[in-house]
C-alpha cells in the first residue's frame, strides 16, 4: 500500500483515510484490499476444525517485551503455550496452503503444547480481523503483511515465513504455441500492478515482446482459479497460472509458454505486538507445533498419502490432479519457517517498485523472529535467518 499524510492507496486503487482502516475489521470493504492480493472470496471454517474457546487468554507470558515496532522483543523461550485456544486467519483456501496447521492438529502436536482448542478460519479480511482481535495469528502475503504495518501505524508484527518459493508460469489456450502467436494477444496476471502481473510481464519481455505495446494485460479479480477459467473460456489469451492449473490446461489443448521456480518469501505469519507481549509462550508454541508439521511434510514418500488423508478428512478437495502435485506444493514451504535476508530485500524492492509498498519502508521495524527462532530450537533447528543478518 502506498500513503500520503492520513491516506492510505490499497492495491485496486483505493485511497481510505487511517482511522477508517482500522475500523473496517467488521467491515466487508476491507476485503477490496486483500482481495486484490490474491486471497479467496469468501470467510470460512474448513471442516473438520476445532472451536476456540477464550480460555487463558489473560495470562501473560514471562520475559515478553514488545516495542512498538516490534524489533525489539524477546519471546519467552516456553514452547507450551499460556493460552488454550487460538483463532488463527488465513488467506487462501488451497489445501496446501493450510497443510501444517491441521497435520499438527491431526498428529496432537497442538495438543503436546498446551493448544487444545483451535480455530483456523479462512478469510479475505485476515488482516483486519488480526489488527481488530478477531484473530490471534494470521497467515498471508508478505508484502500485505509490511505494508499493512507501514499503512496503519499499528505494531503489526512479521514473525516468520511460510512460503519461501514460487512457481512462476505463464499458460496459454489452445491455439498458442509460442510467445510470437500472442502479439496482439490479451494477457491477465490478476489485478492491475499486482506482482504476479509483474512476474508476467518480466517472461513477456524476456521472450522478445515489449509488454506495454505488444500484448494487452487485462485486469481481473479473484484468485488463480478465475484466471485458468478465463483461459479455458478464451476469455484472454494467456495468463498467470499455478502447478495444480496444468493438467487441466493441459488437457484443454493448451500449453505452459514459461515455467519457473524461484525463492521468494512471498507469504509469511504475524500477530499484534501487544498480543505478542502478553502471549509470547501461545506464539512460540504454535510455531513450535506449525514447524514440526513442516518438518513432517519433508519426507514426501513416507508421510503424502496419510497426510493427504488428513486434509480430506478435515473437508478439503483435494481431486486427484492436487495429489499429483503435492511435493510441487511441499517444495514451496519454508520447512523451518526461515527466509534468506537478500531474497527478503529483493521482494521488498520490487513491490516498493510496484507501488504496493511505500518508498523508503524499513521492513526489519516490522518483522520480529524470536518467536519462530525458539520454534526451530524447539525442533533441533539452528536459527533462519541468522540474527546478525537482521540486526
Amino acid at each position: 500500500m502506498v500513503t500520503k499524510g492520513n491516506m492510505i492507496r490499497t492495491p485496486s486503487g483505493l485511497w481510505i483515510d487511517r482511522r477508517s482502516f482500522l475500523r473496517m475489521g467488521g467491515l466487508g470493504l476491507i476485503g477490496t484490499i486483500v482481495a486484490a492480493c490474491g486471497g479467496g472470496a469468501t470467510t470460512t471454517t474448513a471442516a473438520g476444525a476445532t472451536t476456540a474457546t477464550a480460555a487463558g487468554a489473560t495470562t501473560t507470558a514471562a520475559g515478553a517485551t514488545t516495542t512498538a515496532a516490534g524489533a525489539t522483543t524477546t519471546a519467552a523461550a516456553s514452547s507450551m503455550s499460556n493460552l488454550s485456544s487460538l483463532v488463527l486467519g488465513i488467506n487462501n483456501p488451497n489445501y496446501a496452503t493450510q497443510l501444517p496447521i491441521y497435520i499438527a492438529q491431526a498428529k496432537g502436536w497442538l495438543d503436546e503444547v498446551g493448544i487444545t482448542g483451535f480455530e483456523p478460519i479462512t478469510t479475505d479480511e485476515y488482516l483486519p480481523g488480526l489488527i481488530g482481535g478477531s484473530i490471534d495469528i494470521t497467515q498471508g502475503d508478505t508484502d500485505v503483511i509490511f505494508g499493512t504495518a507501514e499503512a496503519s501505524g499499528e505494531a503489526v508484527i512479521y514473525l516468520g515465513t511460510y512460503r519461501d518459493h514460487e512457481w512462476r508460469i505463464l499458460g496459454a489456450r489452445a491455439g498458442i504455441a509460442t510467445f510470437e502467436d500472442l502479439r496482439g494477444g490479451t494477457i491477465t496476471g490478476g489485478q492491475t500492478g499486482s506482482r504476479n502481473e509483474f512476474l508476467m510481464r518480466e517472461i513477456v519481455a524476456a521472450n522478445g515482446l515489449d509488454p506495454d505495446t505488444d500484448v494487452t494485460f487485462v485486469p481481473m479479480g479473484g484468485s488463480s482459479d478465475a484466471r485458468l477459467q478465463a483461459l479455458l473460456a478464451g476469455q484472454v489469451d494467456a495468463a498467470n497460472i499455478f502447478p495444480r492449473h496444468k493438467a487441466t490446461l493441459l488437457d484443454a489443448g493448451g500449453i505452459l509458454l514459461a515455467e519457473d521456480f524461484a525463492s521468494a518469501p512471498q507469504e509469511g505469519v504475524a500477530a499484534m505486538g501487544d498480543w505478542l507481549a502478553d502471549n509470547a509462550d501461545a506464539a512460540v508454541a504454535y510455531l513450535t507445533a506449525n514447524i514440526k508439521a513442516r518438518q513432517y511434510m519433508q519426507d514426501i514418500e513416507g508421510t503424502k498419502d496419510e497426510i493427504i488423508q488428513i486434509m480430506i478428512d478435515a473437508g478439503f478437495d483435494v481431486p486427484p490432479e492436487f495429489i499429483d502435485l503435492y511435493d510441487v506444493e511441499v517444495q514451496q514451504v519454508s520447512p523451518d519457517g526461515g527466509f534468506d535476508v537478500g531474497e527478503m530485500e529483493d521482494l521488498v524492492i520490487q513491490m516498493t517498485d510496484l507501488g504496493l509498498l511505500p518508498e523508503g519502508i524499513l521492513w526489519r521495524d516490522h518483522v520480529d523472529m524470536t518467536y519462530m527462532w525458539a520454534a526451530q530450537e524447539a525442533n533441533g533447528l539452528p536459527k533462519r535467518p541468522d540474527p546478525a543478518d537482521l540486526a
